[in-house]
């Protein structure tokens, strides 16, 4: 697993207010911190593009390799989850995807306030 990878993931039970049960998730920690622990700091993604209103989040496209539709990546709701739970790699993300959600990570983390571009 790399950095920038969209891979299915088991975020576990319903929880109210957050991404659970078997979804994508984007691998969003360093390459060398993925090799050295056995979590992952991950960003999930949700099929309501309604959610791309939202400070905190970038647009993921559908692709054939395996995700069935246009997603939006929730950077607002990164977390780390044992590297066991990610159970198949779909793709890694387009340098575009990468640009956006770095931007949408910067805004969640508050190096950016929404709407200014870096």
């Amino acid at each position: 697993m790399k950095r920038g990878e969209l891979w299915w993931a088991d975020l576990g039970p319903h929880r109210p207010l957050e991404q659970t049960g078997r979804r994508p998730v984007v691998v969003w920690q360093s390459d060398t911190l993925s090799r050295a622990l056995q979590s992952v700091l991950v960003v999930p993604l949700t099929s309501n593009l309604d959610r791309a209103k939202l400070a905190g989040t970038a647009l993921i496209a559908a692709s054939p390799a395996g995700l069935p539709s246009d997603s939006v990546a929730l950077a607002f709701q990164m977390r780390a989850i044992p590297k066991s739970t990610l159970t198949q790699r779909i793709r890694a993300l387009s340098d575009e995807e990468l640009a956006e959600l770095e931007l949408a990570t910067d805004e969640a983390l508050g190096r950016v306030e929404p709407g200014e571009a870096g």
